[in-house]
Order: C-alpha cells, then structure tokens, then sequence
C-alpha cells in the first residue's frame, strides 16, 4: 500500500492499540467476502480494500514495517502514516466492532468481561482516530 506523503496522516498509537486493529481487521476480513471487479487491475494499489488494509498492518504489527518506532516518556509508540482514506477504514471496522460487542452485552455481563474491555478500547481508539484526522 503505498503512501503518499503529501496526504498521509500519522498517528502514534501503543502495542495494545496495533493489535486491537489488527484483530478487528482480520475479524472483518474474515466476515466480508467482498470480490474485487473483474476491470480492477490487481498490480494497481489505487483504492483501500479491506485485505491489503489487514496485510499492511499485520507487517506493522508483525515485523514493525511501515511505521516509525517512537519512545514518549519511555512509552514505545507505534507512529503510524496512512491515507485519510485508510484510517477511515480504519475507524469504520473499529466502529463495527464496537457495534456488535455491544449487541452481545447485556445487563449481566460483570463490569471488566473482555467483551467490555475490547468495545471500550475499540471505541477510544476509534474516537482518538477521528479526532486525528478531523485536525488535518
């Protein structure tokens, strides 16, 4: 997926945030069996789709590829560049997420289930994409 710099957007985010997205990714890889047009080159790497989302960021999570590695206040940070079409993406599978998690929970599920825990984290990190892009 190549980058161009001009329109690129980085964002730092930390190891728990990386494999929040990448699970949410190949999750709704997974569930989408979405076909690519047949006139659609397949060399050509001019339009986001949800596979190559999911394959550029298991190489970010996988072998630190694609990202600058940051050290805040002895914090290690992923900084991550995308196009605001990417983190779009991004943001709409993070809210999809948290749109069904919440549909499974109910007023039994004890405070801190994992469920709980991965919507919430899915919806921060949802909201921390949309306020860095919405700044560009």
């Amino acid at each position: 997926m190549p980058i161009d710099d001009a329109l690129t957007i980085a964002i730092d985010l930390d190891q728990e945030e990386v494999t929040l997205v990448v699970g949410v990714l190949q999750q709704a890889a997974e569930e989408c069996r979405a076909a690519t047009p047949a006139d659609t080159p397949t060399s050509q790497h001019t339009c986001v789709t949800l596979g190559r989302l999911t394959a550029h960021w298991t190489e970010i999570a996988d072998h630190e590829l694609h990202c600058a590695i940051v050290r805040l206040h002895g914090e290690r940070l992923f900084a991550v560049p995308l196009t605001s079409e990417s983190w779009y993406q991004v943001r709409a599978a993070l809210s999809a997420c948290v749109a069904q998690l919440s549909a499974e929970l109910d007023d039994s599920t004890p405070v801190g289930a994992p469920h709980q825990v991965r919507m919430y984290r899915a919806l921060h990190l949802a909201h921390k994409i949309a306020e860095a892009t919405n700044d560009r």
